[in-house]
């Protein structure tokens, strides 16, 4: 009995090493043949956010809500920012673009803004859009692009079309969910980006309320320290300021963190608010200044503010008085 047991378990090993070698010849598959079977191309397909397109260059960050806004404060409010902002965009494509966005981030560098080094990333409903193809043509960077999940598709300005250093100098499709306006100095990192992927200490405002920003304190330029010792000092203390605006029954209302890179530059960042809080002596803002809290918790600033709808109607008006 157990020799016919021990007949069967080898029969049934003999099997299985049959099934598990090549169905045609018993010779062990080559290396190159594995290979050629592999296919071409990224093993894994990633799918680029829009915020990620922003390079961590650009220290300061802010994210637009439009479509809440358009909820929550009306069409013509809505309307008229996104109005203020088509100032400046430079074709039809992008004025439709915005119109269509739910979303806008915003990235500067505070250093350079008078410059207008900026990458504005605007999501929505995009489909049909194409930029106009007399003033733009397809880049040739697309083609460093693999394994994104959507499409990814890339335009530069034909010619010598960008006249100034705040231009946008090329446009960064994702499919039909986003779509990104880059300025000159801002090509080259939007391009690693896309290529390599995000950057880790990229701007991250929050996914909450109307507008939200992330901004990383960085020191100021050498000659405005010079002359500025103690606003120099202040910014120094200061790590990263994080807001968010949301609204309210009876307005707006900003939470916003004040991060130190220790206790003592959290306080002199504190005692600075509180000096601008106390000491208004327009009597129109007094009472609005007297409605911020300034909290200090180790090395956290923590402001809360609410601003009442008729200023808040007032600001997003063209010429209101005032």
């Amino acid at each position: 009995m157990r020799a016919a047991r021990d007949a069967r378990a080898a029969a049934a090993a003999a099997t299985l090493i049959a099934l598990a070698l090549p169905a045609c010849g018993g010779e062990a598959p080559r290396p190159e043949a594995q290979r050629a079977r592999i296919p071409d191309g990224p093993r894994i397909v990633r799918r680029i956010e829009p915020a990620d397109l922003l390079p961590a260059d650009l220290d300061l960050v802010v994210r637009v809500d439009v479509a809440r806004m358009r909820a929550g404060l009306g069409q013509a409010a809505a309307d008229e920012l996104a109005r203020r902002a088509l100032d400046e965009a430079p074709d039809e494509a992008l004025e439709s673009a915005l119109r269509r966005a739910d979303v806008v981030w915003l990235g500067l560098r505070l250093a350079d803004l008078e410059a207008g080094d900026r990458v504005v990333v605007l999501e929505g409903r995009m489909a049909g859009l194409a930029p106009d193809p007399d003033r733009w043509a397809p880049s040739p960077v697309a083609r460093d692009v693999h394994g994104v999940q959507g499409g990814v598709a890339v335009f530069d300005r034909r010619g010598d079309g960008v006249a100034a250093r705040a231009d946008t100098a090329r446009i960064v499709a994702l499919g039909d969910r986003a779509v990104a306006l880059v300025s000159a100095a801002e090509v080259s990192s939007v391009a690693r980006v896309l290529r390599d992927g995000p950057d880790e200490r990229r701007g991250d405002p929050a996914a909450e309320g109307l507008v939200s920003l992330d901004l990383r304190a960085r020191r100021l330029p050498a000659s405005l320290a010079r002359r500025f010792p103690s606003a120099s000092a202040l910014v120094a203390g200061v790590e990263r300021v994080r807001a968010v605006a949301s609204l309210a029954d009876d307005g707006v209302r900003l939470d916003a963190e004040i991060v130190g890179v220790d206790p003592a530059g959290a306080g002199r960042a504190r005692r600075f608010l509180e000096v601008l809080r106390d000491n208004v002596e327009d009597v129109r803002y007094a009472e609005l200044m007297k409605a911020l809290s300034i909290e200090q918790v180790e090395r956290t600033v923590r402001l809360r503010w609410l601003f009442p709808a008729p200023l808040v109607l007032a600001l997003l008006s063209r010429g209101s008085p005032g």
